[in-house]
């Protein structure tokens, strides 16, 4: 009888959580969760602050059907993981650098190209018509079960360092952290030497000095604070050589999801991105000032050096080797270039 009572008892407690609205498993599991991976380290600059943005405007739109959960530095998984990671549903979406991934999704690396494009609003827009114009880029991402939800860019990309290097001479034979195939070649026909360093491992590879310098936009410098480790930085306005970035998800994942819901998403997906090209290029003057108030010296790159330095036969046939290289594979490589120039 105490059994039944008890059983009774719990039923109707069952009931009454219910009726006051309170959560069930079945209201638990009704949730969408969506998981991102992103290399930033925390919310404060365009770059980070994009993601927030989504996840707000997602919970908002679906009246929290669907929750963002953002794993900020690499704690999901590491950004050079993180393109097999969505694949295999390990993280639902990723903030992917392309730059990272420069043998696999190769057409996107035109956003690249050194001393080229400094304008991300521009750089966006470039690798947009890309995605748009270019099927081969979109297949790229297709092969290995990624959806497009969103594109950002990121800023002209200057070198953090531990002393000021002003010049052509003063970079000769530094030690200086790079990532793809494409920024390494510049730094080396500048007479650096080129060092692999993602944005998650600079931090500590500055501290050890184990590199000489970082190339970096002054948004970076802020989002990953190395201006606890290396005072100086030079302006040598290598243009926006981390090219474009796609925020992805995964294709089962987005099979999954209502018409309405993917609706949202790629509506909140252009939104954000839009924004946080804009918010980069607008906000540089801020970064700068933000670095100069932590103690970081920005000096000046001589502007006769970096006219030698861009015009250099190293750079100069940087270019015209992406393309042949892309057409060596069967990729439109000078048809993907005039794309996102706008030609």
């Amino acid at each position: 009888m105490k059994a039944v009572s008890k059983s009774l008892a719990v039923f109707l407690m069952a009931g009454v959580l219910c009726v006051a609205g309170w959560a069930t498993p079945e209201d638990a599991q009704s949730k969408i969760i969506l998981k991102v991976a992103t290399q930033s380290a925390r919310p404060g600059t365009p770059r980070a602050d994009y993601l927030v943005h989504f996840k707000e405007g997602v919970a908002k739109r679906t009246n929290g059907e669907i929750e963002v959960q953002i794993f900020w530095a690499n704690s999901l998984v590491h950004a050079k993981e993180a393109l097999e990671a969505v694949q295999l549903g390990t993280s639902d979406m990723a903030d992917l650098a392309v730059g990272y991934f420069s043998d696999k999704i190769r057409l996107l690396q035109v956003g690249g190209l050194p001393f080229a494009v400094s304008d991300p609003v521009q750089s966006r827009d470039g690798g947009l018509r890309v995605l748009e114009q270019i099927p081969e880029a979109t297949a790229e991402l297709t092969k290995f079960g990624h959806k497009v939800v969103g594109m950002t860019a990121t800023a002209s990309y200057q070198l953090v360092a531990h002393y000021p290097i002003t010049n052509l001479a003063e970079l000769k034979g530094k030690k200086v952290g790079t990532f793809g195939r494409i920024a390494p070649k510049a730094i080396k026909a500048g007479g650096g030497i080129p060092v692999s360093t993602t944005g998650g491992e600079m931090y500590e590879a500055l501290q050890r000095k184990t590199i000489d310098a970082r190339i970096l936009s002054f948004e970076a410098a802020q989002r990953f604070k190395t201006y606890e480790v290396a005072k100086y930085m030079s302006k040598i306005e290598m243009g926006c050589i981390a090219g474009v970035n796609t925020f992805t998800i995964n294709k089962r994942k987005w099979d999954s999801l209502s018409k309405e819901h993917q609706k949202i998403l790629l509506e909140e997906g252009e939104r954000v991105g839009k924004w946080e090209a804009q918010a980069m290029k607008d906000d540089d003057l801020k970064f700068q000032k933000y670095l100069a108030g932590k103690g970081v010296k920005i000096v000046d790159f001589s502007a006769s050096d970096r006219e030698k330095w861009k015009n250099s036969p190293g750079v100069k046939k940087i270019a015209g080797d992406w393309v042949a290289s892309m057409e060596k594979l069967g990729l439109p490589g000078k048809k993907t270039l005039a794309v996102f120039r706008g030609e």
